[in-house]
C-alpha cells in the first residue's frame, strides 16, 4: 500500500492541471484507466480547443499554458488553440511539467472503491490500495465512454456520500422524426428549440443534416436545453420537443414569401421539401439525442450545493475535492467546458496548496 500528500483519480483535462498545479514538494500521484490525456486528444479535431476568450478565467488559462511553454492563438470566434495546432503539444506540455515534478502516474488502475476515515482517503481497483490525505476526483463523466469515461466518478462520489443529479449526455447530435431525404447536406441557418409549443433556446450556425436528424455546433448547443423533468421518463421527455429551422435568417418573411422557389437561398434537394412559406418556421419532431458515444459533454452529475464553489472541496468531508465535467457544470461548444476543467483542477491544486502550507505551487 502507498501513501501520498494528494492522489488524483483520472488523467484527463483537469487532473492534469491539478497536477501541474500543485506543490512539486508535494507527494502526488495520478489514477488513470488507460493513458493520460486521450480525451484531450480527440477534441477539436485533433487540435484542442483549449478554451474561448468570452469563458470565465480565459486569461488565467493562457497564463498558466504560456508557463509551461505553450503559446495559444485565437480564432475569428474566440476558440483558442495551441500554437502548433496539435493537440498532442497540449498533453506533452503538461505530462512534461508533472514528470518534472516527479508526480507518479499510475496507469491501468480503476478505481473502484473509496473510502475516508481517520483522516485520509482510501482508493482500491480491486487489486491495489493507494492511500491519500488528499483525494481530487476528476474522472470525467460519460461522454466519449470508448475515451474511458464511463461514469466512474458518479459512483465514488455516491460511495462518499454526496448526491449525484441524473446524467444524460449533451452536445451530441438531435434525432427526428419523419426526416426528408437530407442526409449530408448543410445549410446556414437558425434554430429554435421548442417545449410544447414555446421557445426554450435558440442557436445560429452551420446546419448538419444526417439520415435521422441535424447535426453541428447550432444543434449541439440545443441540447444543453433538451431533458426530462423530475419523474418523467428521458423517452416520453423527447416528444415535447420540437426543432424549428430557419433556413433564411438573413431575409425578412415578406422576401422569402414572395418568391416562386426556396432554390437560391437552399440547394435544390432542400428546397424540393421545403417551400418558401415554411422556409423561416421548417418544424422537425424530436425522438431523441444520439447518445454518449457521440456526446461532447454530460449534464448532471455531482450536486454543486456540496461543492465549494472556489475551491472545489466538497462541503461534507475535508480535503476532498470534485474537478471537471464530474461537478453538474455544463456549457456550450467553443472550448468552454476545457475551460470548466482547467479552472477547477486549478483551483482544487491552489487550495491545497495554501492548506498545506505550499503557496508557491512550483516550490
Amino acid at each position: 500500500m502507498r501513501y501520498y500528500d494528494v492522489c488524483i483519480i483520472g488523467g484527463g483535462a483537469s487532473g492534469l492541471a491539478a497536477a501541474a498545479s500543485l506543490s512539486g514538494a508535494l507527494n502526488v500521484c495520478i489514477l488513470e484507466k488507460s493513458r493520460p490525456g486521450r480525451k484531450i486528444l480527440a477534441s477539436g479535431g485533433g487540435r484542442c480547443n483549449i478554451t474561448n476568450v468570452n469563458a470565465d478565467g480565459f486569461g488565467d488559462t493562457v497564463d498558466f499554458f504560456r508557463g509551461l511553454g505553450l503559446e495559444l492563438y485565437e480564432d475569428e470566434e474566440g476558440r483558442c488553440y495551441p500554437y502548433s495546432n496539435r493537440a498532442q503539444d497540449v498533453v506533452d506540455v503538461l505530462l512534461a511539467d508533472i514528470e518534472q515534478k516527479n508526480t507518479d502516474v499510475i496507469t491501468g488502475f480503476s478505481a473502484s472503491e473509496v473510502s475516508y476515515g481517520d483522516g485520509k482517503f482510501s482508493v482500491s481497483d480491486g487489486r491495489e490500495t493507494v492511500e491519500a490525505g488528499r483525494l481530487i476526483i476528476a474522472t470525467g463523466g460519460k461522454s466519449y465512454p470508448q475515451m474511458g469515461t464511463t461514469g466512474d466518478g458518479f459512483k465514488l462520489a455516491k460511495q462518499l456520500g454526496h448526491r449525484v443529479s441524473r446524467v444524460y449526455p449533451v452536445l451530441t447530435p438531435i434525432e427526428c422524426e419523419d426526416m426528408p431525404d437530407f442526409a449530408g447536406l448543410r445549410a446556414r441557418g437558425a434554430l429554435t428549440l421548442l417545449k410544447d409549443g414555446a421557445p426554450e433556446a435558440k442557436s445560429r450556425g452551420e446546419i448538419q443534416f444526417t439520415k435521422h436528424g441535424i447535426s453541428g455546433i447550432c444543434a449541439f448547443d440545443l441540447t444543453l436545453h433538451m431533458g426530462a423533468e423530475e419523474g418523467e421518463r428521458p423517452e416520453e421527455a423527447m416528444k415535447r420537443y420540437q426543432i424549428s429551422i430557419d433556413f433564411a435568417p438573413d431575409f425578412t418573411r415578406e422576401e422569402v414569401e414572395s418568391r416562386n422557389s426556396s432554390f437560391g437561398i437552399v440547394t435544390g434537394r432542400i428546397a424540393e421539401a421545403v417551400a418558401p412559406e415554411v422556409l423561416k418556421d421548417f418544424r422537425l419532431k424530436v425522438s431523441g439525442t444520439k447518445g454518449w458515444k457521440n456526446a461532447q459533454c454530460t449534464a448532471g452529475g455531482v450536486d454543486l450545493s456540496q461543492v465549494n464553489d472556489v475551491t472545489c472541496q466538497s462541503e461534507i468531508i475535508p480535503g476532498l475535492y470534485f474537478t471537471g465535467e464530474v461537478l453538474d457544470i455544463q456549457f456550450q461548444c467553443g472550448g468552454f467546458n476545457l475551460q470548466n476543467a482547467w479552472s477547477t483542477g486549478r483551483r482544487a491544486a491552489a487550495h491545497i496548496n495554501e492548506s498545506m502550507g505550499m503557496i508557491d505551487a512550483d516550490s
